[in-house]
């Protein structure tokens, strides 16, 4: 496969890189059916035209975004790939034209992972290992975002979790232990005033709840994984509570740099600050490796967004 990129200025400086992380020159570039991303010095007014076997990929050229290394576009060597992933994430009014779309969707970049250990199955290393490439997900939709990063004040993590969370909770039986508040996410809900741990309700407070649906402690051992899966809610009563970005995801214990969090069609997720996530709607699977055990406190419930 041939792959052309016409600039102002010629391709002096033009990088690209697969999905491995590694990076060659354009000149010594073999282009395969796979994703790519590209940059090139300047904007993206220094491109004229990026032909794929003779095709030009026309206004998909105004899905990159401007970098102060260049202009970064993703492309992929079976342009249907390409048209179908744009097509479908991006409306075509955002395309006709150049624009800012980091102002409007929630651009994402998925990688081949490597995860090393023993203790990995090989279905969780197969996972991590599998790059999606780019995504891009509308802001304006929030119930098709895989994550909304928390933008308050720090939160106080020295909280006591046991008046609150009674329920022992076996799921995790040989990786770690949960807590949580009830044995599923069933309605009713909790008011904040009923939270016994003053500190735990002012957390709560500062995340955004008005009622709390489910509270959970999930801790993990020092070389434990969470299997691939998607947390299922379509039998409990709580489940239209939990749709979108709802779960609020906050590491308390544990070394952050040491938890591979990978979310299918998204990539790695950056877990050391709080946020939440769409655990209902994305495929997940978690990797830690940290010498003394991750504890990481979850919700979800009714919240000001």
């Amino acid at each position: 496969m041939n792959l052309q990129i016409k600039t102002k200025n010629g391709t002096d400086g033009v990088t690209i890189t697969n999905l491995d992380r590694h990076t060659v020159d354009y000149k010594t570039f073999i282009l395969e059916r796979q994703w790519y991303k590209i940059t090139v010095p300047g904007t993206r007014y220094s491109i004229s035209d990026i032909l794929i076997d003779g095709e030009s990929i026309k206004h998909c050229i105004n899905a990159g975004v401007t970098k102060n290394s260049g202009y970064e576009l993703w492309i992929h060597g079976d342009l249907s790939q390409l048209f179908s992933r744009i097509s479908d994430r991006i409306a075509q009014d955002d395309l006709l034209r150049f624009k800012d779309l980091s102002s409007k969707y929630l651009i994402t970049e998925s990688w081949n992972e490597t995860v090393t250990g023993d203790f990995i199955p090989n279905s969780v290393r197969n996972f991590f290992a599998q790059g999606e490439g780019p995504n891009w997900f509308h802001k304006d939709d929030f119930t098709s975002l895989p994550y909304v990063e928390y933008a308050g004040t720090e939160v106080d993590t020295d909280i006591n979790i046991d008046q609150d969370l009674t329920y022992i909770d076996t799921k995790f039986s040989g990786q770690g232990q949960c807590k949580s508040l009830q044995a599923q996410p069933v309605l009713p809900t909790t008011k904040l005033d009923e939270i016994k741990d003053k500190k735990l309700r002012l957390a709560m407070e500062q995340f955004g709840f008005k009622e709390i649906l489910q509270m959970q402690y999930v801790e993990l051992q020092p070389n434990s994984v969470l299997p691939v899966h998607k947390d299922d809610f379509t039998y409990v009563s709580g489940r239209d509570i939990i749709r979108g970005p709802t779960q609020l995801y906050w590491v308390l214990s544990g070394d952050t740099d040491q938890i591979k969090f990978k979310f299918k069609n998204v990539g790695l997720i950056n877990v050391s600050q709080p946020m939440f996530i769409n655990n209902k709607d994305f495929v997940h699977s978690l990797v830690y490796t940290g010498d003394v055990p991750r504890g990481v406190f979850l919700a979800y419930g009714i919240r000001s967004i």
